[in-house]
């Protein structure tokens, strides 16, 4: 297991050493430079209780000439493509053979998909650094610009895949739940379970307009807008349930006419949760977009700030229990 999280001060970058000394001289060199001049977002991996790194990658948006790239790729244009580069992405020596390259660049991928929700982009690119590399994209589903070490994938493609991959088949794009999120509990009783979700922009009646297919999904799903932090929530409609696994486990789960729009996992460390949560027999469960801080951690302030953007639903489940 590894945490994933945003290159900050406390971070150990020294004993980094992939089979890239240019890579690894990036990172300690010239990462904590670029990320703090905005000029790339740095991630980083650590094992967890560790601030050693063992794995970064570094993405920057750009402008992709659409030179041998087709036209349904490029949307039609024969102008620059907006999107984002993959700069920099590295394992540790100690971290190779396990299958983690792959793993990574999902992550990533996350991260681009989560940028183009946010804002926009068309395109994903890497220049790979050599002919390995170059494989290893081709492997995981880009596609080579002309004769060059250059490759491509459309965003489109890469949120569909991350939804589909997380949440399993989907009957159309409106229950594409999100790319990835962040999930945690309120410390009122009894308790609530945060989750912030990605939102993933879907088409809808062949408008142009882009709506959020998150907040379709919970809204079919029975959940409301959230105005104040005490307002009464609606019971969720048939088909999404807390389900507790285990002491240190649940799962929230949604299905749309017999069709998983998404498994959230809750694992944790205190068997008092699980206890908590099947006592009440229900649980709140609010979504949001935005209201966890860089380091992972659950923000009340940021709850409160979504809430005024009406990017917060809300939902009482029920809870069943694992055998």
């Amino acid at each position: 297991m590894f945490i994933s999280e945003v290159l900050g001060e406390h971070h150990l970058l020294d004993e980094f050493e992939s089979d890239r000394p240019e890579l690894d001289r990036w990172l300690r060199k010239e990462a904590r430079r670029a990320h703090a001049n905005r000029m790339a977002r740095v991630t980083v991996w650590c094992e967890p209780d560790s601030d050693v790194v063992v794995a970064f990658y570094a993405i920057a948006p750009t402008q992709i000439a659409p030179d041998g790239i087709s036209r349904s790729a490029r949307g039609g244009y024969s102008s620059p493509i907006p999107g984002y580069l993959i700069a920099k992405l590295a394992l540790a020596k100690s971290m190779t053979g396990r299958g983690l390259g792959g793993a990574l660049l999902l992550d990533a991928l996350a991260t681009v998909a989560a940028a183009a929700n946010a804002g926009s982009g068309r395109l994903v690119v890497v220049d790979a650094i050599d002919h390995r590399a170059f494989e290893f994209y081709k492997h995981h589903g880009f596609i080579p610009i002309g004769e060059s070490k250059r490759l491509f994938v459309r965003i489109a493609d890469v949120t569909a895949s991350l939804a589909a991959g997380r949440y399993g088949p989907t009957v159309d794009a409106r229950h594409h739940a999100a790319a990835g999120f962040l999930w945690a509990t309120t410390d009122d009783e009894p308790q609530s379970i945060v989750i912030q979700i990605e939102p993933i922009p879907h088409e809808v009646g062949g408008g142009e307009r882009a709506l959020d297919a998150v907040h379709d999904l919970l809204d079919e799903l029975g959940f409301q807008v959230l105005s104040r932090e005490d307002q009464e929530l609606p019971l969720a409609g048939q088909g999404f349930e807390c389900w507790i696994d285990s002491p240190g486990r649940a799962t929230l789960r949604a299905r749309l006419d017999g069709v998983s729009a998404f498994d959230i996992e809750l694992p944790h460390q205190s068997p008092d949760l699980s206890m908590s949560l099947g006592s009440h027999g229900v649980l709140r469960v609010i979504a949001t977009t935005d209201s966890f801080g860089v380091d992972g951690r659950y923000d009340r302030s940021k709850l409160l700030r979504d809430m005024r953007n009406g990017g917060v639903r809300g939902a009482v489940v029920p809870v069943r229990v694992g055998e």
